[in-house]
């Protein structure tokens, strides 16, 4: 059985990248189509067997708690409009009362600060963490990493490759030689020099973490950014117990960047079924209109 059925999801960010829509609306909210980032966020992690979600958020967020709330209001007006189709729909999005909590932290500290909010809520158990900027699309990311747990009863890390002019971007994952997708993990460097990478293995917004994980939160000191980093306490923590991580299948698309975030619009796009044979067609007007 899993044993793993909360997640983590951090949004107290302030959006800053995406001003001035960011302004009156929460970044995690921005669509990718008919849905927001949270959603894809909630849905992976609801597939994965996941069904205690604790938001982590700023006091001034109140959007997950509405979305994944009834909406009496709405239902009604679909229901005498025969719209039971989309009552359905809205009604999948629900979370009850008891399975949901937000967390406020008070001022953006760093993602190992705003995890280390929600110790008390696990009570002893391990949990996952999703980080709704990072879409995957595909096989389900959260699902493949629960696997790997299962079989080591160790913390997994979701890892992709990059280029290794973008490894100053990430959190850089250093190796055992292995083959397949899990590796075990000898060390993680935050954002290196492309000199300093020990690899070009990313880490991304995807983890099963062992509950231990807080014990090394509360050690580390502010670290890249001025702010408390997921990847100094994961550090630590490998040095006395083992960490894995595993290069995901799906595809991941950076919402947190307006290029990703157009790339991941036109991903979702090719993807759904009602509408991929009209978003191919506006491609290729593009590309003949680009060369004529």
């Amino acid at each position: 059985m899993n044993k793993v059925n909360t997640v983590i999801i951090p949004i107290a960010g302030m959006g800053t990248r995406f001003l001035p829509i960011t302004k009156t609306i929460s970044k995690e909210m921005l669509n990718i189509l008919d849905k927001p980032l949270i959603d894809y966020a909630v849905a992976e992690a609801k597939e994965a067997g996941i069904n205690n979600f604790i938001f982590v958020t700023n006091k001034n967020n109140i959007f997950p708690k509405n979305y994944f709330s009834q909406n009496k209001v709405l239902e009604i007006f679909l229901k005498n409009n025969k719209k039971e189709k989309l009552v359905k729909k809205i009604n999948k999005l629900n979370i009850k009362s008891n399975n949901i909590t937000i967390i406020e932290q008070k001022k953006p500290s760093g993602l190992g600060n705003a995890i280390l909010k929600a110790e008390k809520l696990l009570k002893g158990k391990d949990f996952c963490v999703i980080l709704p900027d990072d879409l995957i699309l595909g096989k389900n990311c959260t699902s493949e990493l629960i696997k790997v747990y299962n079989k080591n009863k160790n913390s997994v890390i979701g890892a992709m490759t990059v280029n290794k002019k973008e490894v100053k971007k990430y959190g850089i994952i250093d190796y055992f030689r292995g083959q397949g997708r899990a590796l075990r993990v000898r060390g993680l460097v935050e954002k290196p020099d492309i000199e300093n990478a020990p690899s070009n293995l990313a880490i991304v917004g995807r983890y099963i973490l062992s509950n231990d994980i807080f014990q090394c939160l509360k050690k580390i000191k502010k670290g890249s950014g001025n702010e408390y980093q997921l990847t100094d306490a994961i550090s630590l923590s490998n040095k006395t117990q083992e960490t894995w991580c595993y290069k995901f299948s799906g595809k991941r698309y950076d919402c947190g960047s307006k290029l990703g975030y157009l790339n991941a619009q036109i991903a979702a796009g090719l993807i759904d079924k009602d509408i991929k044979k009209e978003v191919k067609n506006i491609i290729k007007n593009w590309e003949k209109s680009l060369w004529n």
